[in-house]
């Protein structure tokens, strides 16, 4: 026989019956926990717990679960972030920089507030082009106005989108923005915070570093970044921002080999200059999806709590020659077409 447990989700009491999931026993009783997937795959739905037992299904990463997948054993308090509700907003892209051979940094004119948490991503969508996720954030330097985004994008070849930036996609181009999504944003805390980002992924994380510096200038930082070749360390003068800001352990890598005009950089990956990770961590991680599964779990492993964003694969643009083959490949006749792993881009 089913019985019933008192819920206890951000400071509103609910009744909920054994056996469901929190996230349906909150949304029954009008509690909107943010979720995308509710499969457990997205980790947007991830809740802490302050009191009592629930079962958490092997979701349990610290304190938090995730409450698509956690079950009610029993009364509990939990407590999960609010985030601005995802609305569209009409915007123009005002500016392209180039920040290194593979980096562009766009600002996007917004014709209407659109509130966003450091580390959340929207999807920009170019007049006559299909949409792409990004991550807001400051520009490499600090700055930035309340009315516009600041993005950055890497430049690929066969993109369908960045290829087209400066020339089909210029100054002036309308855009679409919808948002904000994502549940690896910046949140307050008492342990150290560790940021960790390859390539683009030093978007989220900059927006992160820069939060946490003016929310809690004493709490304890570590920061690592990565990228192919030290040409493509684009966020120097980020870093420098930080260090002279008082974070002492900042960190550059390339995986090229590093010759001794790398000013600073140092030879490897990002996952081999990680510190050791403790169980009060919170720990930041965003761009290559290996990377992110990396860090995921060695912070699981330590029992610290960590907020992923990996950036996972968009479409390219392909010759009609390679449609063609992707045709001739397509499931009943072969494997489909290939698609890029950069992520957020394309």
């Amino acid at each position: 026989m089913k019985r019933t447990a008192s819920l206890v989700i951000n400071a509103k009491k609910i009744s909920a019956t054994t056996g469901q999931t929190v996230l349906d026993a909150a949304m029954g009783a009008g509690i909107f926990i943010p979720h995308d997937c509710s499969s457990g795959q997205c980790d947007t739905c991830r809740v802490r717990v302050y009191d009592g037992v629930v079962d958490d299904r092997g979701t349990r990463r610290g304190a938090t679960v995730l409450a698509c997948q956690t079950r009610v054993t029993g009364d509990a308090v939990l407590e999960f972030d609010a985030v601005p509700e995802p609305i569209k907003v009409p915007a123009i892209l005002t500016g392209i920089t180039p920040l290194s051979p593979a980096i562009l940094e766009l600002a996007i004119g917004l014709q209407k507030s659109l509130p966003f948490l450091p580390g959340q991503y929207v999807k920009c969508a170019f007049g006559g082009f299909p949409g792409r996720d990004y991550s807001p954030t400051q520009r490499v330097d600090g700055t930035g106005a309340i009315d516009e985004l600041i993005v950055h994008v890497r430049r690929l070849r066969d993109g369908v989108v960045s290829s087209r930036l400066g020339t089909s996609i210029g100054i002036g181009h309308k855009v679409t923005v919808h948002g904000p999504f994502g549940s690896a944003f910046h949140r307050l805390g008492e342990g150290r915070i560790v940021l960790v980002a390859t390539g683009t992924g030093w978007a989220p994380v900059w927006a992160i570093a820069r939060a946490s510096r003016f929310r809690q200038p004493d709490r304890e930082m570590v920061v690592v970044v990565g990228a192919r070749a030290v040409e493509d360390i684009y966020m120097r003068e980020s870093l420098e921002w930080l260090a002279a800001t008082g974070v002492r352990t900042v960190i550059a890598t390339a995986s090229a080999p590093v010759t001794r005009d790398g000013d600073g950089v140092l030879s490897g990956r990002v996952t081999d200059h990680l510190p050791i990770f403790a169980a009060e961590d919170t720990v930041y991680a965003a761009g290559n999806p290996s990377m992110v599964a990396a860090v995921q779990a060695l912070s699981h492993e330590a029992g610290a709590t960590c907020h992923c964003d990996p950036f996972t694969a968009s479409p390219v643009q392909q010759s009609i020659g390679r449609r063609l083959l992707s045709f001739l490949k397509r499931p009943g006749i072969a494997e489909a077409g290939p698609t890029t792993a950069a992520g957020q881009q394309g």
